[in-house]
């Protein structure tokens, strides 16, 4: 059965979960990288969370080469967005080619011109994938959404993102260098305590500190944010 009768007999029956497993796995095995691309676009609009983008590495370069177009050839701010996301996902799980840092070249000025989108939805994505394959240059970028970003969320992610590089090639200590003044300041600041909780969160990792519990941040429990916040201020200030 073809991948386009197969995906029309998952939907008739609901997406079971083992069938779609493999279906996503074999989308990503096959050549129709266009197909598969219309596809996550679709779970996007239709909001079905199929994790369909799973199995696009798969396709290696040519899936990459594949987004590209689609990105220098779309207009919409959004559907720009869209395509950089999975670019950068994509990369993210390419680490180990050869074509890995000329394709992040290529990206990142796409990105941070992106960021400057007046949707705090967009800015939200980007700033994830900037924790995904971004460098030490990208550091001051989420550093400065981290304090002055207007989206509270956005905030949140940018500490986020700046922690997530750390496990993905940016060197640690250079980054704790570079950013510890930064959670200082904006921990101290933050008025929204979800994000002030995810900042501390983050900061916690990437200091290899036990300042709050996910939970607690989850909860947003805010007497242990607020003793929290003071043991990170403490820390972060020496």
């Amino acid at each position: 059965m073809d991948l386009q009768k197969r995906y029309e007999e998952l939907k008739r029956q609901n997406f079971p979960d083992s069938d779609r497993i493999k279906f996503i796995a074999d989308l990503g095995a096959s050549g129709e990288i266009e197909y598969h691309y219309k596809l996550i676009c679709k779970d996007r609009d239709e909001g079905t969370n199929l994790n369909l983008s799973s199995s696009f590495y798969k396709h290696d370069k040519e899936g990459l080469e594949f987004l590209f177009e689609v990105l220098d050839n779309e207009k919409e701010e959004c559907m720009k967005v869209f395509a950089a996301y999975l670019i950068a996902e994509t990369l993210s799980k390419l680490r180990h080619r050869d074509f890995y840092a000329l394709f992040c070249s290529r990206l990142i000025p796409i990105m941070t011109s992106l960021i400057e989108s007046k949707d705090a939805l967009l800015r939200q994505k980007i700033i994830i994938a900037l924790g995904w394959i971004g460098s030490l240059d990208e550091i001051d970028i989420l550093t400065k959404q981290m304090l002055e970003d207007k989206d509270s969320f956005c905030r949140a992610w940018s500490a986020s993102s700046l922690m997530q590089m750390s496990f993905h090639g940016v060197d640690k200590e250079l980054l704790q260098e570079k950013t510890k003044p930064c959670f200082a300041s904006a921990i101290a600041a933050e008025t929204d305590l979800y994000a002030c909780g995810i900042m501390i969160e983050a900061a916690q990792v990437l200091f290899g500190k036990k300042w709050i519990s996910s939970s607690a941040v989850e909860d947003v429990d805010a007497e242990k944010i607020e003793k929290a916040r003071k043991s990170a201020a403490r820390f972060l200030n020496k």
